[in-house]
């Protein structure tokens, strides 16, 4: 069969909208926006290749990237296009040259993307009638019976979709298949999304899968060398030529946060590859693409202390140092020591990622229900500092039952905490988590789910409104990040000037990566480029809302 598997532009239509309508007007604020540029769509991968491996015909249509070039290399600007133009030029081509795409796959990770994932399959109904559409991902999962009855998906498929698009697309042509739909209990239709025996897939034996390879993705060299986490503001790795690639070495999470869906789809149950099909795989990606960064995207690689430890012996017996590692999803903070650090930073870790979401001891047991000891973070954070490894945190503000007074010591501990970059993000309900469901029963959302996104409140409570919370998230930002820096402090100029400067390439007019750039070049007495860099501030310095944060943070020019 002939089937596409589709990445829509990971934001809502309102979303993509509006960044058309902020890049014809120049508009750009780090501490505002998000970041779009595109991931390596591992999920997708491991389709293609279950796949392949049965015979089938398959292309993935990665429409993330194409928003993603189109607003890099002017085309909403300069040549005048908008969001109806985009589409038409590469969706509605894309059908117009492929017209015999048998099944059209969509992935819709969270909220944020429902919108546009349904607007992708309605056009796709009109382009290609004949075309079965399914969905897949964690809103799907989790929102069928509200997403079915709009008839745009012929098909969800719930949980871990690689054993079921495979099931699916071996039996779609049977004159039974409805039949076969209604005994299926990880597949819904029009008739059998209401059935209480539906159910999420889990793969229980994770090495049973293909490996998810490159070939199946078009400019695969392109993604190695710019996805989102192959260069990631904050962290002070030397400058070198990163090939990044994600990798998953399990699935599964057995925590139970409030704000957390990953259960719904991945289950609780912490299910690994085998390190020998871990090895083997980086094998594969070394021989044939000359990865030398390995993004590690479990949400608990360090469940099993153990099974890390021996990765990294095998890795290490393998490739040496070789590599550079990080986990964007950050690391099991309470399953660290000094064996583990060790053994990491050995394979090629140089910054660690931590989760530590509230610096509030109620919020933490309380409210997000982690209960992650606060003493032990800090124990923690200061055994890595030891072995010279940079140090990122997750932090969230504006969770339900939270308080002002509790959002604040989240920004003194992570003040107090001196780390390299402290990411501080707003809550956002995701579907099917149990906060979720609370803001819906207590009517505390704000709008459509579809534009809650990380960096925008979506909820008001009787403790705090949204725009109360969007201060505090700004304010936290600058004061730990740009005003305490702790590269700036510690005098580290050259790192500061590295860190800031890939800021300022991602965000041009960004006034405090500008300032901070300023501070760390005359720090080195380079002279002549601190004065150019004032001079960009000056002219920065003269708009209204720049203006007014030169005020309230106390800024000498």
């Amino acid at each position: 069969m002939n089937i596409t598997l589709i990445i829509p532009p990971n934001f809502s239509i309102q979303m993509l909208k509006e960044e058309i309508i902020n890049i014809k007007n120049g508009y750009c604020d780090f501490t505002k926006s998000v970041d779009w540029s595109p991931a390596i769509p591992i999920g997708s991968l491991y389709l293609a290749s279950i796949l392949k491996n049965n015979n089938h015909d398959v292309h993935i249509l990665d429409l993330h990237r194409a928003f993603f070039k189109c607003r890099e290399e002017g085309y909403f600007n300069r040549f005048e296009k908008d969001l109806t133009s985009f589409f038409n030029e590469h969706l509605t081509e894309y059908f117009k040259s492929n017209n015999c795409v048998d099944i059209a796959g969509l992935s819709c990770l969270f909220n944020v993307v429902s919108t546009t994932v349904e607007f992708i399959a309605a056009l796709i109904k009109k382009l290609s009638p004949k075309t079965t559409i399914i969905a897949g991902g964690h809103y799907p999962t989790n929102m069928y019976k509200e997403i079915m009855p709009k008839g745009l998906f012929d098909y969800i498929i719930l949980g871990e979709a690689e054993e079921q698009i495979t099931w699916l697309s071996k039996n779609i042509k049977s004159i039974k298949f409805n039949e076969l739909v209604q005994d299926n209990p990880y597949i819904v239709d029009q008739k059998t999304f209401q059935s209480e025996s539906k159910q999420p897939a889990s793969i229980a034996e994770l090495d049973v899968l293909p490996f998810p390879i490159l070939e199946s993705l078009p400019y695969a060299s392109d993604y190695l060398e710019n996805s989102i986490d192959s260069e990631r503001v904050g962290t002070n790795v030397k400058k070198k030529t990163f090939k990044s690639m994600s990798i998953f070495t399990s699935r599964g999470c057995p925590m139970k946060c409030t704000f957390c869906a990953s259960h719904k789809v991945h289950g609780r149950k912490v299910r690994f590859h085998s390190i020998d099909y871990m090895i083997n795989y980086i094998e594969y990606l070394v021989d044939k693409y000359e990865v030398n960064n390995l993004l590690i995207q479990d949400d608990m690689f360090n469940y099993s202390k153990k099974r890390a430890i021996d990765f990294c012996n095998k890795l290490y017996h393998k490739y040496g140092d070789y590599f550079n590692i990080e986990f964007p999803n950050g690391l099991a903070v309470w399953n660290l020591d000094e064996e583990l650090i060790l053994g990491l930073k050995k394979v090629g870790l140089k910054a660690i990622t931590i989760a530590v979401e509230s610096g509030n001891e109620y919020v933490q047991k309380n409210i997000l229900k982690k209960n992650l000891n606060l003493n032990i973070v800090k124990q923690k954070v200061e055994l890595v500092k030891k072995h010279n490894i940079g140090i990122r945190a997750f932090y969230v503000i504006g969770f339900i039952g939270e308080t002002i007074s509790m959002m604040q010591d989240t920004i003194n501990f992570a003040l107090d905490l001196d780390i390299d970059w402290s990411e501080i993000k707003i809550f956002t309900p995701l579907a099917g988590s149990e906060m979720y469901e609370l803001a819906r029963k207590k009517g505390y959302m704000l709008g459509d789910t579809s534009e809650h996104v990380f960096g925008r409140c979506a909820i008001s409570t009787p403790d705090f409104s949204a725009e109360t919370v969007k201060e505090i998230q700004y304010d936290g930002n600058i004061r730990v990040n740009f005003l305490n820096n702790k590269l700036i402090r510690n005098k580290q100029y050259k790192e500061a000037e590295q860190t800031f400067k890939k800021l300022v390439q991602k965000v041009p007019n960004h006034f405090f990566a500008h300032w901070a750039i300023w501070i760390a070049l005359k720090g080195q007495g380079k002279t002549e480029f601190a004065e150019n860099e004032h001079n960009i501030l000056k002219e920065l310095a003269s708009n209204i809302s720049n203006a007014k944060l030169i005020d309230k943070y106390n800024i000498k020019l």
